[in-house]
């Protein structure tokens, strides 16, 4: 977010009966530094970063999740965390479930808020900045049992509805209800759910509207 980073943390809520809700907690953005003096204040953490760390991940866009930009603050957090970062055990095989357990030794992780959208709700999504593709986003964490403790989901910014889907993706990691995609050379991606389905039309993702024909120009 303009050269700063959005963090947002879910905890989860424990209930006489199920399911478990979620609660989340929401930061003013904030620098790589920041970032990490919050994150190690609150001891033993499972943290998903949603910016690039590893390379393009051709597979992503592939299946139709856009690429997105690079982060030097995000590296930098990273470095400032000084975590194990998710990795694969060694293979030819390019996905794959997360191992239970890994976050003991793997506490951090990549992950692309788009494709964790696109893994929850099984195929594309309209793009954040079409009214319809926000709506599914924040209807998909109210299904997911998000709770915004300090407002609502539909009064936050585009970043923030990221921030917190990663952090969705995080938990996810942490009950050992994750996967993993990766590409020759490059670092693993982790979604939640058994996995980014495949590539997915453009078309019909929108429903239809009725837009009119504008006057040629050459008739004028």
């Amino acid at each position: 977010m303009q050269q700063m980073l959005q963090l947002a943390m879910l905890e989860e809520v424990r209930a006489p009966e199920p399911p478990i809700g979620l609660s989340a907690i929401f930061f003013e953005p904030g620098s790589a530094a920041q970032v990490a003096e919050e994150l190690r204040s609150l001891g033993d953490v499972v943290a998903a970063i949603g910016a690039p760390l590893s390379g393009r991940h051709p597979v992503l866009e592939r299946r139709g999740v856009a690429p997105q930009p690079e982060s030097a603050e995000a590296r930098r957090l990273v470095e400032l965390l000084d975590l194990p970062v998710f990795a694969p055990s060694d293979g030819d095989e390019a996905e794959g479930p997360v191992p239970d357990g890994a976050y003991h030794d793997y506490p951090l992780f990549e992950t692309s808020p788009d494709a964790v959208f696109y893994a929850l709700q099984g195929g594309r999504l309209p793009a954040k900045r079409h009214p319809f593709g926000m709506q599914m986003r924040i209807d998909e964490l109210l299904d997911d049992r998000v709770v915004d403790e300090g407002g609502d989901l539909w009064h936050r910014r585009s970043e923030e509805i990221d921030a917190v889907a990663c952090a969705l993706s995080a938990h996810r990691y942490a009950v050992g209800h994750a996967s993993w995609l990766a590409d020759s050379g490059e670092g693993a991606l982790v979604l939640p759910g058994t996995g980014l389905p495949q590539g997915s039309a453009r078309q019909g993702v929108v429903p239809p509207v009725e837009r009119l024909q504008l006057p040629d120009e050459r008739q004028h």
